[in-house]
């Protein structure tokens, strides 16, 4: 009597998927902080402060404060849709470095919409120091927080599609791995943000602070629920062999080393005079 023989479960070690979502996490928020000082002296303002969670730049007009505060989220958009051309790109690669490419994909992707409804919403934020004292105000508001939603439900639903193609495995055990890729990553990215807002200078209660944890919670969110809208058949996941992430030295060093730059560098704010 043949009798079948169990499918190995795929491996997901979890502090290397740790050290990937450090990384990614790490890099999204210097690079979003970074365009905002870098933006600061080309259009003509004085950088003062560049942080982990925030940059103070002086600016004489009301048209430089406006560059430098919608900078940020564009080039998140601009960064994402780039990556997102290069996660599409059917080219083998390693696991974790497709892995990697995708939650930085949608990091950048979900914080470039995400500063949209924080800002339509709530009236504060990147986009509401552009729109600011532009009229109708309630109209502005309504149209980036509408404007806001639409791409960042698009975003999610873009890379659940690109997850499809390289997740493997099959239903149910695929769609539980991809839940322990997300959580881990998800709770990974936030702890990242409270070891930073540990060293702001400007206190950990401050505006920098709260403002870093409300990005990464809400914007951050689907990385909590996607994986469920994943079950639905809309989502073509290709048949082959599933996605797996073993333990790398490399990334798990690389990893800790980024999170220390981050925090005990960048966490603790470099000062520029001029």
């Amino acid at each position: 009597m043949n009798q079948a023989i169990p499918s190995r479960k795929p491996v997901i070690h979890w502090l290397t998927v740790v050290a990937i979502a450090t990384i990614a996490i790490s890099f999204n928020l210097a690079f979003h902080e970074g365009v905002h000082a870098l933006t600061c002296p080309a259009v003509g303002g004085n950088l003062q402060e560049y942080s982990a969670l925030y940059v103070e730049c002086r600016s004489s007009t009301v048209i430089q404060e406006k560059l430098v505060a919608g900078s940020a989220p564009l080039f998140n958009l601009l960064l994402g849709l780039v990556l997102w051309l290069i996660v599409r790109n059917p080219k083998q690669r390693p696991s974790e470095i497709q892995f990697f490419l995708w939650l930085f994909m949608l990091m950048n992707l979900l914080y470039g919409a995400g500063y949209w409804i924080f800002s339509g919403i709530a009236g504060v934020g990147d986009l509401a120091v552009v729109i600011s004292d532009w009229e109708p105000g309630w109209l502005w508001r309504v149209l980036t927080t509408v404007l806001g939603t639409g791409l960042f439900m698009f975003f999610v639903w873009a890379s659940l599609n690109e997850l499809g193609k390289f997740i493997g495995g099959e239903m149910p055990e695929q769609i539980g791995r991809a839940s322990k890729l997300s959580l881990l990553s998800y709770f990974t990215s936030l702890g990242v943000v409270l070891v930073a807002g540990v060293f702001c200078p400007a206190g950990f209660l401050a505006l920098p602070v709260t403002a870093g944890i409300f990005a990464v919670t809400g914007g951050l969110s689907p990385l909590l629920w996607m994986m469920q809208w994943f079950r639905a058949k809309s989502f073509v996941k290709l048949v082959k062999e599933p996605l797996e992430i073993h333990r790398s030295w490399p990334w798990i060093i690389a990893g800790f080393i980024v999170f220390l730059v981050y925090v005990l560098v960048l966490g603790r704010t470099l000062y520029f005079h001029g």
